[in-house]
C-alpha cells in the first residue's frame, strides 16, 4: 500500500517485480485529518486553550538524530521562555520512544515540564488533534511533522538529518523548505517567520506529495480490501470519520509556582506576564531579562523556590503567619479570596479566585518595590493577565494598619 504514485516510481526503480503487488490507496489519516478540521477548536479547549492562545506542539521520532535525541532540553526551553498565560505547550512523541525507554523514564525526563504545564500526549492517541489545535509545530523528520505541513501548519525544524531522507518525497519536499529553528535565538521571532511561510502556502507541495489520492484513501482501501476477499463491496460510501475530541486526553500538572513581571502603566493600569518557574530559561532570554519576582504554592515539592518566593500562595489564610515567619524574603501570601501582606495584614479581601489573588499582589509588590507608598496606590486598577483583563478595586488597603516597609526585592535565579 502507497500514498503516492511518487512512491510507486520509486517502486519501480527499486524492486519492480513488486509492482503487482502494489495499490497507491492514498492516505487514511491524511483525509481523517482533512475531515476533522473543523473541530479544532474543540481539540484547543481539550488542550486548555481558547481563540487567543498560541498552541506549540514539539513533536518527536525516535532515535539519536530526533529532536530529543538532538536537543532534549528544547520542551524545557520552549516552556521558560514563553508567556504561559498566553500559550500551551505540548509534546507528541513516537511511540518508539515511549517504550524504548518506559512510560516511567519519559516522565522522570519530562518532570520539570510537566509541572510546568507541558500537555504530553499519550503514545496511542490524541496526536493528530493536537497537531490540527496547533498554531505552530517544531518536529524533525517524523511522520508527524510532516502531516502538520500537510495541515497547513506553521513547521520549524530542529532536526532533519537530509542523509537518510528519500530524495523527492514529501520529507524531502519538507526538508528543503521549512524553516529551521535556531535553538540559540528567540522563539516567538521564529514563529512568525514560519507562520507568515505556512500564510504564503510555502508547503503547498509536501501536502501535493504526501497523497495521490487526497479525500479518496477510504475507498481505495476498502475496494482493495474487497478485491482481496473475491467479496462485492457495501453499497455505502466508505466512512471517514474525524478525530474525536474526547479522545485528546494529554497529562498535565497544574502550575504552582511562577516567575511574574507586573508593569505599571498611567498608574491605573498593570500588564502581567507568567512563566512558569519550575523551568530554566536561558541566560539571555526573559524572564532572565526583565525585572520579575517568584510566585509558589505551600505545596510545592522545590524547596529552593520557596526560599526566593516573594508571594506564596496558600489554601488557607491562617497559615500566612507561619510563612512569614519561616520566609524573609516573602512580602506577601494569596488564597483565592485575600492577599495577606506581611506587615499589614490582609489588605484585600473577597477576589474571584486565584488568578486574580496573584495578580493583585503582584501589582501591589511591584508598586511598592518600585519606592512608591500604600497611600498613592489607585483606588482601582486594570489588570492584564495574559488574554484575561481584571478591573479589581484596591481599596482594600483601608484596613491596613500601619504603614509597612518594601517586601524584600528580589531579582536573581533561584538559589
Amino acid at each position: 500500500m502507497l500514498s503516492h504514485d511518487e512512491q510507486y516510481a520509486r517502486l519501480a526503480g527499486a524492486v519492480p517485480e513488486a509492482l503487482d503487488a502494489a495499490v497507491v490507496a492514498g492516505d487514511p489519516c491524511f483525509d481523517r485529518m482533512a475531515v476533522s478540521e473543523p473541530r479544532r477548536r474543540d481539540y484547543r479547549r481539550a488542550l486548555g486553550a481558547d481563540d487567543d492562545t498560541w498552541v506549540v506542539v514539539v513533536t518527536s521520532t525516535w532515535g539519536p538524530d530526533s529532536l530529543l535525541g538532538r536537543n532534549p532540553s528544547l520542551i524545557a526551553q520552549l516552556l521558560a521562555e514563553l508567556p504561559g498565560d498566553q500559550h500551551v505547550v505540548a509534546a507528541v512523541l513516537h511511540p518508539n520512544t515511549w517504550y524504548a525507554h518506559g512510560p516511567a523514564q519519559i516522565r522522570l525526563w519530562l518532570g520539570d515540564s510537566l509541572r510546568a504545564g507541558l500537555r504530553l500526549i499519550p503514545p496511542a492517541h490524541g496526536w493528530q488533534q493536537a497537531v490540527l489545535a496547533a498554531d505552530v509545530v517544531i518536529g524533525d523528520f517524523g511522520a508527524v511533522t510532516g502531516y502538520a505541513a500537510c495541515a497547513g501548519r506553521a513547521t520549524l525544524l530542529a532536526s532533519f538529518p537530509e542523509h537518510q531522507i528519500a530524495e523527492g518525497s514529501a520529507m524531502d519536499e519538507l526538508g528543503r523548505t521549512a524553516a529551521r529553528l535556531d535553538p540559540a535565538a528567540a522563539f516567538l521571532p521564529q514563529f512568525g517567520t514560519a507562520l507568515a511561510q505556512a500564510a504564503e502556502g510555502g508547503l503547498a507541495k509536501v501536502r501535493e506529495l504526501a497523497t495521490s489520492l487526497p479525500g479518496s484513501s477510504a475507498a481505495a482501501l476498502r475496494k482493495s480490501f474487497y478485491d482481496l476477499m473475491a467479496l462485492p463491496e457495501p453499497e455505502r460510501p466508505a466512512l471517514v470519520p474525524p478525530y474525536s475530541a474526547s479522545t485528546l486526553l494529554p497529562e498535565q500538572l497544574p502550575v504552582t509556582s511562577w516567575w511574574v513581571a507586573a508593569e505599571w502603566h498611567d498608574d491605573d493600569a498593570v500588564e502581567l506576564t507568567r512563566w512558569p518557574a519550575d523551568v530554566d530559561p536561558r541566560d539571555d532570554q526573559p524572564p532572565n531579562t526583565v525585572d520579575r519576582h517568584l510566585v509558589v504554592q505551600q505545596a510545592h515539592p522545590r524547596r529552593d523556590l520557596h526560599g526566593n518566593a516573594a508571594i506564596v500562595l496558600l489554601d488557607h489564610l491562617h497559615e500566612a503567619e507561619q510563612v512569614f515567619a519561616g520566609r524573609p524574603s516573602c512580602g506577601f501570601t494569596v488564597t483565592s479570596a485575600e492577599v495577606v501582606h506581611r506587615d499589614r495584614g490582609v489588605v484585600l479581601r473577597d477576589l474571584s479566585d486565584v488568578d486574580e489573588a496573584v495578580a493583585c499582589a503582584s501589582a501591589i509588590y511591584r508598586w511598592i518595590s518600585c519606592g512608591r507608598g500604600w497611600d498613592e496606590l489607585p483606588d482601582t486598577a486594570t489588570l492584564r493577565l495574559g488574554n484575561r483583563q481584571l478591573t479589581v478595586s484596591l481599596s482594600g488597603r483601608s484596613l491596613a494598619h500601619a504603614e509597612a516597609r518594601p517586601p524584600h526585592r528580589h531579582d536573581g535565579p533561584p538559589a
